[in-house]
Parts: structure tokens; sequence; C-alpha cells
């Protein structure tokens, strides 16, 4: 059988593929957790409002209520950063996403190429069976005229 010729291209194609399927699992890995840090951070503040409801309702000191705003400033600032980090790391996810398309595109072209050459090489080899069952027929029928012919 001729041998396919882009075969360790394609090999290269299928590891690229699989090391941009693994970026893509790692940031979306990271995305996962900057979601949760966020989800955190939002279940604090909800919290420390809670608190400070709470104060509202009972005898409070101003230092508390001062470190509670201080506090629920900064938990703000903290979530505001987290919703910076998630939008960058979207775009990169989306990097990442478009990279892996781009890659699997190119293997599925080798893919292409290769099936390409199998069916042509079936073919080939059906041709090649046709033309000798073709000859045998032939020798066999050219001997069965011999033969009668020699009979006689």
């Amino acid at each position: 059988m001729k041998r396919f010729r882009f075969d360790q291209i394609l090999r290269i194609k299928q590891q690229l593929e699989e090391i941009k399927k693994s970026e893509l699992a790692r940031q979306n890995e990271i995305l996962n957790g900057y979601m949760e840090k966020k989800l955190e951070l939002e279940k604090m503040l909800n919290e420390t409002k809670s608190q400070v409801k709470s104060l509202y309702s009972g005898v409070f000191f101003p230092n508390e209520i001062k470190y509670y705003s201080q506090f629920m400033g900064s938990l703000k600032k903290r979530i505001d950063i987290q919703n910076q980090l998630i939008y960058y790391q979207q775009m990169k996810v989306e990097e990442k996403r478009k990279e892996l398309i781009v890659s699997t595109i190119e293997k599925k072209k080798y893919e292409k190429l290769k099936e390409k050459h199998l069916v042509n090489f079936m073919n080939e080899l059906k041709r090649i069976e046709n033309k000798e069952l073709d000859r045998i027929i032939s020798y066999k029928i050219y001997k069965s005229m011999g033969d009668d012919s020699g009979r006689k």
C-alpha cells in the first residue's frame, strides 16, 4: 500500500488539537475559580449587610458602623476587581476556543485527505483485481478454445 504522505503532519495536528483542548480546559478552570471567589465575596457582603441591619435594630456604637462600612467598601472593591478578572479570563477562554476551532479544522482537512487517499487506494485495488480477473477469464476462454480446436 502506498503510504499516506501527510501521515506525520496529521499526527502533529492531532497532538496540537489535544494541546489546545487542555489549554482551553485550564483556562475554563481558572475562570470557574474566579467566579467561585466572586460568589464567596458576594456572600460575605450579604452577610455583612445583614449584620449591619441587626446593629441598627439594637444598640450600636459609631465605631462598629464605621468598621462595617469600611469592610463592605473593601468587599465591593474586591468584587469589582474579581469582575474585571472574570471579564479578562472570559476573553482568554474565547481566544483559546477560537484556537481550538482553527486547530480542529486543520486536523479535519488532513483527515479528509487521508480518507480520500484510502478511497483511491481501494479503487486502485478493485481496478487491479478486475484486471486480473479479466486476464484469468480471458486465459481460460482462450485455453478452452484452443483445447476444442486441438481435439477436432
